[in-house]
């Protein structure tokens, strides 16, 4: 491409503009990531990239010509993997480029364009993407820079603001909760009620602690196995909820039921077959899932939202109070990526333009090569490879070097 003739785009959706059921068929697992970098990158008109795919967003990042039309390029991606029209969804994606699109990104690894602010979890999302895109050989200089340095903005605003500090979700402040007593039980069995968002968040931060067996429980049994299977756990049917009760020391319950899932008549039985043992129960559903009833066992304990609620509440102001400074740490950090990106516009490997000049260069001397003895051939190589180079450096700087 010649020098400016090319653009950093990132084109995708979030939980800004796209709600999780529109988002679920274009996901990309972390088991397809690969052959999607590889998908996409091998597009025409894609020269370098990265995807990120999480539960709230699916972003491509990429550079391409500014002759490209950026969603026209993720159409076509989603029709060769999988085979998908989403035409009728365009409505939910955003387009960035060049500044914007490195600002963008620097705001998501800072926390900043999360559901929740400063949500820690989404940095080591983007690395690994990163890593993923890597390995395939679809980043290149460009992508390069730009993650290292949004990397960069996502250290240093957790380490230099409150961003960072205590939990900022939900299921992370439950998780937070749980530490504590989760450290005064020998492994505790874990056991989750429901397949959504908010069960594969707290089992991921239930994942990092000290625990024994964890069971995860669905009306649709083959939802259950496949959420189970992430975490190393077994699925089961709502049926054998009883059961896996008495056999949980932790219970963490979010489902869309209108109805209670755990009855009164069930926390009894249960608090009667542990005796002395202890259940805590998390109830994380809107209605709620757990019905208590006039008098709660004394070795049941019940959290609801409203308590978790006010961990996070305590930690988000804190948050909040941050965003200034984190966003005086993005202003800063963007403006020392663009200078370095404004110069890479006109680097001339970059652009494609010492290609071309070397191309130029081996057809009008190829002819000669033949006619001409060993030294005298080695000679005219490095001769005309140095014009070569002091005519790329007068294309882009308007000077040569006289060393």
């Amino acid at each position: 491409m010649p020098p400016g003739n090319w653009q950093l785009v990132v084109c995708g959706t979030d939980h800004k503009s796209s709600t999780l059921e529109h988002r679920e068929p274009l996901q990309i697992g972390h088991e397809e990531i690969a052959a999607a970098h590889s998908i996409f990158g091998d597009l025409p008109g894609v020269h370098e990239s990265t995807i990120i795919s999480t539960c709230n967003r699916i972003e491509f990042y990429f550079v391409t010509g500014k002759d490209r039309e950026p969603i026209e390029l993720v159409k076509s991606f989603y029709r060769q993997f999988r085979n998908l029209d989403i035409s009728g969804l365009l409505n939910l994606y955003f387009t960035k480029k060049n500044k914007h699109a490195a600002d963008h990104l620097l705001r998501v690894c800072a926390g900043l364009e999360s559901m929740v602010i400063g949500e820690n979890q989404i940095l080591g999302q983007v690395k690994e993407s990163y890593s993923s895109a890597c390995a395939v050989r679809t980043a290149g200089k460009v992508i390069h820079g730009l993650f290292h340095q949004a990397f960069r903005v996502g250290k240093q605003v957790r380490t230099d603001t409150e961003m960072g500090k205590g939990a900022c979700s939900v299921s992370s402040a439950a998780v937070e909760m749980l530490q504590a007593r989760a450290n005064n039980i020998d492994q505790p069995n874990v056991l989750f009620i429901g397949v959504n968002q908010m069960i594969y968040l707290a089992a991921s931060g239930i994942i990092d602690l000290e625990h024994g067996d964890l069971f995860f429980v669905n009306r649709t049994l083959e939802k259950a196995d496949a959420l189970a299977a992430k975490f190393k756990g077994t699925g089961h049917a709502l049926e054998q909820l009883p059961t896996l009760m008495q056999k949980a020391d932790i219970v963490i319950s979010c489902t869309g039921s209108p109805e209670p899932i755990i009855s009164s008549p069930l926390i009894d039985k249960v608090a009667s077959s542990k005796r002395t043992d202890k259940l805590l129960i998390i109830d994380l559903a809107i209605p709620r899932d757990v019905e208590i009833g006039p008098a709660l066992p004394p070795n049941i304990e019940i959290w609801d939202l409203e308590d978790v609620k006010r961990h996070v509440s305590e930690h988000q102001q804190k948050r909040e109070l941050a965003i200034p400074l984190a966003e005086e740490i993005i202003e800063r950090k963007l403006n020392e990526f663009m200078y370095w990106f404004d110069h890479v516009r006109h680097e001339p490997l970059y652009n494609g333009l010492a290609d071309s000049f070397e191309a130029i260069r081996v057809g009008e001397i190829e002819p000669l090569l033949n006619k001409l003895p060993d030294d005298l051939k080695a000679e005219l190589e490095i001769t005309s490879k140095a014009l070569v180079k002091k005519l790329l450096q007068i294309k882009v700087h308007g000077d040569v070097d006289k060393k």
